[in-house]
């Protein structure tokens, strides 16, 4: 061949959407980190113990919303991906109209904070504390469930830097508030819990930007067929519906085990614990989020050779990350529990001993992370599934149970026990997903993605170069008469793909770095598909205006062709070109 497809786009598009997508997971994470810091620090540990209780609930309200705008968005993400704008559109208003009714309902639910809170500390000393965190975080519900959804499409829509900086935005307002609420006022851990609804609430300037940009793909419409909008958002979201309620099981069975069967300052660890994990998803959790706002669209154009590309530098990113975040926990542990307010004593020693143990289970969580989320971006939901029901609860609280109640009553001792059991957890998910993985799809790699190409697609990308557009039609006419097609349609498709790259070098001028061009022989036609980072440009929608630039073959394309489609996806022009097989003469000849 005399090209070959690079991954200069895929690595621009990766490096355009890391910063922003990095900047979003590490301000949603650093805002629940800096909370319970503030809230240690400033009311005590056992207010920050309270504050993790009263987390089960907030998670419990967050389920409908989470699984609604992750499913949402990949389900948008592959649709636009297919240029199928009205579906994802649909898509688009059916989880916006559900989430506000969620919302809705679980600030009516406010009303039952004390029973709650109640049941959720047996009525033991923390029992006020969660109570107020509770009913605060049920009344915000209704800001919660639109914010889960914005921040979610926006990333996918062509607009990551407005999806973090409506974060960031957020969360400085959010831990500004803290500060003022903690310090100067009475509310205790309802403060904690008020300052975040406000800071969300307050951000929304944020987005006017997105609502008004041109190259927005989504819009609100009047929500219909919402069933089957429902079916692909849930079928999508089902891993995120597992994790949730997985994860919110575990957290509350094993906040049981810690106050019930270790002891009150063994919470305070536990909680030190599971912020680690919050703070490594400040780095990793963002690189890793690129696979649901690149990968989705890139498997929805079945650009496999994209997906994978995408798949190996979002590990090597990650595994590096981690590798830092580890060394430096490791030697500047004691300033790490400080910051929790654990500075000496008994209490830091036991910390310190837990840390050193738990730690280990990160390079098998980061990797059942990355699992989970490309095989749920790549329409692999019920191995993804599989995933997650393993690492967030299947896998851990059978060895959590055994471990600790096996262990001598002492404190110590159990809750080095309870962190054995939370990395043997990661591991045999590892190990178990790599057994099914095997079994159920022999001969393949861990993408578990078809071939990159086959005999009936070519795939290539060339430079900014009109030299090299010279050479794509006798590459495509090469390829079309190799698979029996008839010369007279070859050279239609292998004219429009020249006019096309020529039109994208003349019009996209210095922006474009690569040229993309897929060409698909399929029964009924030839498929003909160009991706560039040029400026916006749609060829269907344009009409001739010598006098602010020249362009050239779009009508001719447009003569030749049976259908011309554009989508603007991952802020990249995309472009279908089909030339049909099945009728002797060109529809819009």
């Amino acid at each position: 061949m005399m090209f070959k497809r690079n991954e200069k786009l895929i690595k621009t598009k990766l490096w355009q959407y890391l910063l922003p997508s990095v900047l979003l997971t590490a301000s949603l994470q650093i805002g629940n980190v800096v909370d319970t810091m503030l809230v240690g620090n400033i009311l005590g540990t056992d207010a920050m113990s309270a504050v993790q209780i009263g987390m089960t609930v907030d998670n419990i309200m967050e389920l409908a919303g989470y699984v609604l705008a992750v499913g949402g968005s990949v389900a948008a993400g592959m649709l636009l991906g297919r240029r199928e704008r009205e579906f994802a559109n649909r898509v688009f208003s059916t989880t916006f109209t559900l989430s506000a009714a969620f919302g809705a309902v679980f600030s009516v639910l406010s009303v039952f904070s004390p029973i709650i809170a109640k049941f959720l500390t047996g009525g033991g000393e923390l029992e006020n504390d969660v109570c107020a965190f509770v009913r605060v975080t049920l009344l915000g519900a209704p800001v919660i469930g639109i914010v889960l959804q914005f921040i979610n499409y926006v990333a996918v829509d062509n607009h990551p830097g407005i999806a973090s900086a409506y974060v960031i935005t957020s969360n400085v307002l959010n831990l500004s508030l803290d500060y003022l609420l903690l310090s100067f006022t009475k509310l205790g851990t309802a403060g904690a819990a008020l300052s975040t609804i406000l800071g969300y609430a307050l951000a929304g300037v944020v987005l006017i930007p997105y609502l008004r940009s041109p190259k927005r793909m989504l819009r609100f419409t009047m929500p219909k067929k919402m069933s089957e909008s429902l079916k692909m958002v849930l079928s999508l979201g089902m891993p995120t519906l597992l994790y949730m309620i997985c994860d919110t099981v575990r957290i509350f069975v094993l906040n049981m085990v810690v106050v019930h069967a270790i002891g009150s300052d063994a919470m305070a660890v536990y909680t030190v614990c599971n912020n680690i994990v919050l703070i490594l998803e400040m780095f990793v959790g963002g690189i890793i989020g690129t696979l649901s706002s690149i990968g989705g669209a890139l498997y929805g154009e079945k650009d496999y050779f994209g997906v994978r590309a995408l798949a190996k530098n979002v590990l090597i990113f990650s595994y590096t990350v981690l590798a830092v975040f580890m060394a430096a926990t490791f030697v500047f542990m004691r300033q790490v529990m400080g910051f929790f307010g654990i500075d000496g004593g008994a209490l830091m020693d036991m910390t310190a001993a837990s840390l050193r143990i738990f730690m280990l289970c990160l390079p098998f969580y980061l990797f059942n992370s990355f699992m989970t989320s490309f095989y749920q971006s790549t329409e692999k939901e019920k191995l993804s599934s599989f995933v997650t029901s393993l690492r967030s609860c299947v896998a851990v609280l059978p060895p959590a149970f055994l471990l600790v109640f096996l262990t001598p009553p002492d404190e110590a001792k159990r809750l080095r026990s309870l962190m054995i059991a939370l990395v043997l957890g990661e591991v045999l998910t590892v190990i178990a997903v790599t057994l099914v993985r095997r079994l159920r799809y022999r001969g393949k790699d861990i993408f578990l993605l078809p071939e990159e190409r086959d005999e009936r697609v070519l795939d290539f990308s060339i430079g900014p170069d009109m030299k090299e557009t010279l050479k794509v039609p006798v590459e495509i006419s090469e390829f079309c008469q190799s698979c029996g097609i008839e010369a007279e349609r070859a050279n239609l498709i292998a004219v429009a793909a020249e006019e096309m790259t020529v039109n994208i070098i003349l019009y996209g001028g210095k922006h474009v770095k690569s040229i993309d061009i897929n060409l698909s022989i399929t029964p009924e036609s030839l498929i003909l598909r160009t991706r560039d980072n040029g400026i916006p440009f749609d060829p269907t929608h344009y009409e001739s205006d010598n006098e602010r630039f020249e362009i050239h073959g779009i009508e001719l394309v447009k003569r030749i062709s049976s259908k011309v489609q554009y989508m603007r996806v991952l802020d990249l022009n995309n472009t279908t070109v089909e030339v049909a097989l099945d009728s002797p003469e060109v529809q819009n000849g």
